[in-house]
């Protein structure tokens, strides 16, 4: 096939995130994953495979026998339009991979097209050998000429996708693709002329294995986890920056002072990447279940954590405390305690490597007096 001598090439990038957490199974799915405006001839094509390991061709080999199962086939050959290996793109952390391919305008056939997946992001994000096979059968999808399927979707083609594999809305879409003609995306305006597409498959932000520990020393939350795709993190609690947050070899750990109940969270950006509220970090609220005042003293039942430590205060003074307590706690102060005043008594509690839970208002008791309430 002749092309005219005056070539337009234009460039236009479409956006491929990849995500790091498995995907919802009840996830919104096209039934057609979408066609693109180009593909080859007949339902097959030939590739050269340019990986100089062992490792990436067969990361190629099962990509593509896995298309060849769904329908295309893809046929290895010495020479070939279609190109496709790895590469090392640590020069470039926030791409997994890369599609350009070129096609005549006014036939959508494919001319040529070049498919990269990037070695550094797998290596440093670690990805298993299925899961590079993933990201080489998206590409070649990319390359025979379907589009991405929705956000949320569990396809091959979804714009976030590293877990799955070739799905039936995949092949639809690409029966779909091959059911029409190459004339039927014919563009009238200056035919012949070759359109240079690249899809660009993105690194998305996100921090895993997040755990908390509060220390009642330091008055300070411990925070580690696991970042990827991130050299730093902004750290705000209650809405206001407190530290930026390096990351190193995709860890990270520290020890951040703070009053109050707030909510932490961990932003790249503008972007919200985990947010951290109170209830991870701080024990829970005790529950009064039943308060009752005698001539000799109150009777309280209280709902707590097991194994947590009890104090009762009256006007910020701790006038009893209960180690090791169960979930459900009886627990009696004599008059000498209160100095017969029944106002000001407070109850917190607290388990190991948590804040001290917030402090809950015991009510004021006169003589004989019960009050019961259920949870």
């Amino acid at each position: 096939m002749r092309f005219p001598k005056r070539i337009c090439s234009t460039l236009a990038t479409i956006s491929l995130t990849t995500s790091f957490g498995l995907l919802s199974a009840n996830a919104s799915t096209k039934a057609t994953t979408p066609m693109l405006g180009y593909r080859y001839d007949k339902q097959a094509a030939n590739y050269q495979d340019l990986s100089s390991s062992d490792y990436y061709k067969d990361v190629w080999n099962n990509a593509t026998a896995s298309w060849k199962k769904a329908g295309f086939t893809w046929t290895k050959a010495a020479t070939a339009k279609t190109t496709v290996s790895s590469y090392d793109g640590s020069s470039d952390m926030t791409l997994a991979g890369y599609n350009s391919v070129s096609y005549n305008k006014s036939t959508g056939e494919i001319t040529s097209s070049k498919v990269r997946i990037n070695r550094a992001v797998f290596e440093k994000y670690n990805y298993t050998k299925a899961e590079r096979t993933n990201v080489a059968e998206h590409e070649l999808g990319h390359a025979l000429g379907i589009g991405h399927n929705n956000t949320d979707s569990v396809s091959v083609m979804n714009p976030a996708n590293r877990y799955y594999t070739i799905q039936a809305c995949d092949i639809n879409g690409m029966k779909a693709r091959y059911a029409t003609t190459t004339t039927f995306d014919s563009v009238p305006n200056n035919p012949g002329e070759i359109i240079t597409v690249t899809e660009y498959l993105h690194v998305q932000p996100k921090i895993t294995n997040i755990t908390t520990n509060y220390s009642s020393q330091s008055h300070s939350l411990i925070l580690k986890g696991r970042a990827i795709g991130i050299e730093h993190l902004t750290l705000t609690y209650q809405g206001k920056k407190v530290r930026t947050v390096n990351v190193k070899s995709g860890q990270f750990k520290f020890a951040q002072q703070f009053k109050g109940y707030g909510d932490f969270k961990l932003m790249k950006g503008q972007q919200v990447l985990a947010t951290i509220p109170s209830q991870q970090y701080a024990t829970p609220k005790v529950k009064v279940t039943s308060a009752e005042r005698t001539t000799k003293g109150i009777y309280y039942t209280l709902i707590g954590s097991r194994d947590a430590t009890i104090n009762i205060a009256q006007n910020g003074q701790v006038i009893k405390t209960i180690k090791n307590a169960s979930a459900t706690t009886k627990v009696f102060i004599p008059n000498a305690k209160i100095k017969n005043s029944t106002r000001g008594l407070t109850v917190t509690q607290r388990v190991t490597n948590k804040k001290t839970s917030q402090a809950v208002q015991l009510p004021p008791l006169k003589v004989n007096i019960k009050q019961v309430t259920n949870f």
